[in-house]
């Protein structure tokens, strides 16, 4: 079982859906989704904050993963083998070690859990800015528009 930390995006996806309608919002409730879509960017930065967080981590128990498989089970793997112990030797064996595999497994995950996050929080920061040049834009609109 992976001891990646959770992280629940539910929260996200309201703001995320608000940023998909943006075209249909009028210059009255202009207000309350720019105010959500900044909400949404909060959650998406911290989200972001605790997935880079775990990422740091998870490359750091890659690296003694692999630090310990080429100082204390490579020995053991080559004797089994009667391959001849020597520096190559270890390092050929670092990939195939079932602990760094697992560490390279979560490390993979918690990169593309950053990934995604980076784009979702850049949804919503291009939203916020085009809703503003919607509804700020269009000096020509009257001022019940929308209603």
């Amino acid at each position: 079982m992976s001891n990646l930390p959770s992280v629940d995006i539910t929260t996200l996806a309201i703001y995320l859906d608000k940023a998909k309608s943006i075209a249909s919002v009028s210059k009255m409730m202009a207000g309350v989704y720019l105010q959500d879509l900044i909400i949404g960017q909060d959650i998406a930065g911290q989200l972001l904050a605790r997935a880079v967080q775990a990422d740091i981590k998870a490359k750091a128990r890659l690296e003694e993963a692999e630090s310990i498989a080429y100082l204390d089970r490579a020995i053991d793997y080559l004797k089994e083998r009667g391959i001849k112990d020597s520096s190559e030797a270890k390092k050929m064996y670092i990939p195939i070690d079932p602990d760094v595999k697992k560490a390279q497994d979560d490390k993979s995950r918690t990169e593309a859990l950053v990934m995604l996050l980076k784009n979702k929080l850049s949804i919503l920061r291009m939203s916020h800015d085009d809703l503003k040049k919607i509804i700020y834009g269009d000096q020509h609109m009257t001022q019940y528009e929308g209603m």
